[in-house]
């Protein structure tokens, strides 16, 4: 049969088409680059389908090629050729048709997605900043004596510089000042007027003296600013954190704390539901540079409000004739006194235009299927579905562990191992099949930007859910310390447990077992739609998400075994007279940035585009759960601040403790409904 991906619904195939030659395999390679596909590298070949040896031959015993292919295929994924995998780059393409010929060449069908191998689905890659012309900022002040108001324009570049973590458009708004812009109850701060000052912390005023401060001005009185005060408007905000150089500073002493992140500050104001964020330099900026364009991020979370950042002397300027002392003489108030100086600017706006053009990529999941033959009450339509991710970090950016590093992270344990155990297991099942169960066996693309790949998928899955029996993914299988295996999900499906008992037995594996199905990998995308998974994971390493992650590490004997009981375990649910019933297991859910903050259990759904913050499940008798939230719902408020992103639910939840009750309002179904959440303790 053939299938509609964007649809989710099956038609029936026109005609049957296996592939089983070399000629073949390579006709397929030319049909896979032609129209909007670029062609193979000259170091890209699509083999013919190799052979599978279980048997004696004349020659001589039994021979498994299992190792050699293993070898030969996480060298190719992981050459510097295929330039990190990255999305975006031609490395990752060329690895997406040669997966989907090698696919090809084991015999399985791969015209499965409106006619090819390729569920495509827009990744956006990075931004930049629009034409001079479309970038324009003034500030606007009170009439001076003829009446008329006082303009002053910003030159881009060097006054001011728009920010790719912001939006586009026109904007004429209100000026706010709101400090640093940190809202942090524990430590009894607020520049956005909701906290109680409290005392200065010890040496406090033996703080250094801001940079450019008269040492003989009065230090203003605090600024009792009512809550509120910056909805709507643009929230001037100082980089950096109080006291800083104050080794006694409740925000870690003389070490940033997490609150003088710039994208926490922007997830803080968004919050605070402001109109548009203006960055500024603190005083030991003492050469006042303006960041650079992607510092605070690149945007891809869709913040629509624009974020700029200006030069201290224009804040300066607004501030001495509002207040009648400037910015130094605020920031060291602020410093003695542990109090915001945050207020409306009263009679100043801020006006102009901003364009951050955002750059997007088609990435593909890739396909292929092994039809089941179906057999005594096994519906043939019913499906394992076997997946491992197959790109990585191209060459670094946010989520490299070798920050400020631009060079190729090969990714050859992750996830280039799991990849070529994608391939060799669907070599080894293809020679046996069919089964009375379908196979389908999906290498995914966007895993490292957020489960996107996985998310797309069971957004518009090829097989219908409910005929989906399990999951079995893949991901860092390449790096078997002796016998150390860990496989999760043991408890999401009711045979699981026992069928992984008994080949680990088989194969004399060392296992650590996790019963739930939650984790930072793509079966947590089927999990999520109460789909049974087992996730086969070998451990982690020091070379995790570096460019040291290269193909020498492997351990390819370790991938030999694994691969067989991988194998074991697919063809087991293939065939096994009663498929695994989903079990919903109390576990710790993905999110990031947890570990200090109260425990709420919410799913991210990583594949839904929209304003707030949406879920795909939630966990068993976790906070969310008794609190009424399920999964579809859109998370817009969390007590008092709005939430527009994951980053502003995750900043929201740690201006709370566990045993808090909240109030969380979510979209379900077009409609607001509101929902009370007694927080859980950190986990």
């Amino acid at each position: 049969m053939r299938f509609v991906v964007s649809t989710g619904m099956r038609r029936p195939a026109i005609r049957g088409w296996l592939l089983g030659s070399a000629g073949v395999a390579v006709a397929v390679a030319t049909r896979l680059v032609s129209g909007q596909d670029q062609p193979l590298a000259p170091d890209s070949p699509v083999p013919a389908a190799p052979a599978v040896a279980t048997a004696a031959t004349a020659s001589g015993p039994a021979v498994n090629p299992s190792l050699d292919r293993l070898r030969s295929d996480v060298e190719w994924l992981a050459s510097p050729k295929r330039e990190g995998r990255g999305p975006g780059t031609g490395g990752i393409d060329r690895a997406a048709i040669w997966v989907a010929g090698q696919l090809a060449a084991t015999g399985l069908e791969t015209r499965v997605a409106e006619d090819e191998p390729f569920q495509r689905f827009p990744i956006t890659l990075d931004a930049t900043l629009g034409a001079a012309e479309r970038n324009r900022v003034e500030i606007v002040g009170p009439p001076g004596p003829d009446g008329v108001p006082r303009v002053k324009t910003l030159t881009l570049g060097t006054d001011f510089t728009p920010l790719a973590a912001g939006g586009s458009g026109t904007f004429d708004l209100p000026l706010v000042f709101a400090g640093y812009g940190i809202t942090a109850p524990a430590e009894k701060y607020d520049d956005y007027g909701a906290t109680e000052p409290a005392a200065p912390a010890a040496d406090a005023g033996a703080a250094t003296p801001a940079a450019g401060a008269d040492p003989g001005a009065a230090a203003p009185e605090p600024h009792a600013a009512a809550a509120g005060f910056a909805k709507g408007a643009a929230a001037i905000v100082l980089r950096q954190e109080p006291q800083k150089d104050n080794p006694h500073s409740v925000f870690d002493g003389n070490q940033a704390s997490r609150y003088a992140a710039l994208t926490r500050k922007l997830a803080n104001a968004s919050e605070h539901e402001v109109g548009a964020l203006v960055f500024c330099n603190d005083a030991s900026a003492t050469d006042d540079a303006l960041m650079r364009f992607n510092r605070a991020g690149n945007g891809a979370d869709g913040r629509t409000i624009p974020v700029l950042q200006v030069k201290r002397e224009v804040v300066d300027e607004i501030l001495t004739a509002v207040r009648g002392t400037g910015l130094a003489a605020a920031e060291k108030a602020i410093d003695e006194q542990f109090a915001s100086q945050s207020g409306p600017l009263t009679g100043w706006r801020i006006r102009g235009e901003v364009e951050v053009q955002r750059r997007e990529t088609e990435a593909r999941n890739i396909l292929a299927v092994l039809e089941g033959r179906g057999g005594e009450g096994i519906d043939a339509r019913e499906t394992v579905v076997v997946g491992a991710h197959y790109d990585h970090l191209g060459f670094g950016g946010s989520e490299s562990a070798a920050p400020g590093v631009e060079a190729i992270h090969h990714g050859a344990d992750d996830n280039a191992s799991g990849t070529a155990m994608l391939l060799e297991v669907a070599r080894l099942l293809s020679a046996e099949g069919p089964f009375p169960r379908r196979i389908l066996f999906v290498a995914f693309s966007g895993e490292e930007r957020g489960l996107l790949g996985s998310a797309h998928y069971t957004a518009n899955p090829l097989v219908p859910l409910d005929d989906t029996v399990a999951m079995v993914n893949l991901d860092m299988v390449g790096r078997m310390d002796g016998d150390k295996l860990i496989i999760h999900g043991t408890g999401t499906g009711s045979s699981l447990d026992a069928l992984i008992d008994r080949l680990v037995a088989a194969h004399a594996f060392d296992v650590t077992k996790d019963p739930g199905g939650f984790g930072p990998s793509d079966h947590a995308s089927f999990y999520a739609k109460k789909v049974p998974v087992l996730h086969i994971f070998s451990g982690t390493h020091t070379d995790y998400h570096r460019p040291s992650d290269t193909a020498d590490k492997i351990n390819y004997e370790g991938m030999v075994r694994i691969a067989r009981l991988v194998t074991e375990a697919v063809r087991d649910l293939a065939t096994a007279p009663q498929r695994p019933a989903y079990v919903e297991v109390a576990s710790r859910t993905f999110a990031r940035g947890g570990g200090d903050r109260p425990y709420f259990g919410s799913i991210p759904d990583f594949g839904r585009t929209a304003k707030g913050y949406a879920i795909s499940g939630v966990a068993k008798d976790s906070p969310a759960a008794k609190g009424g939230l399920q999964g579809g719902d859109l998370i817009v408020r969390i007590g008092d601040s709005a939430v527009a992103a994951l980053e502003d639910f995750d900043s929201a939840l740690r201006k709370h403790k566990g045993g808090d009750t909240v109030t969380v309002v979510v979209l379900r179904e077009g409609a607001e409904v509101s929902l009370p959440v007694t927080l859980g303790d950190p986990r």
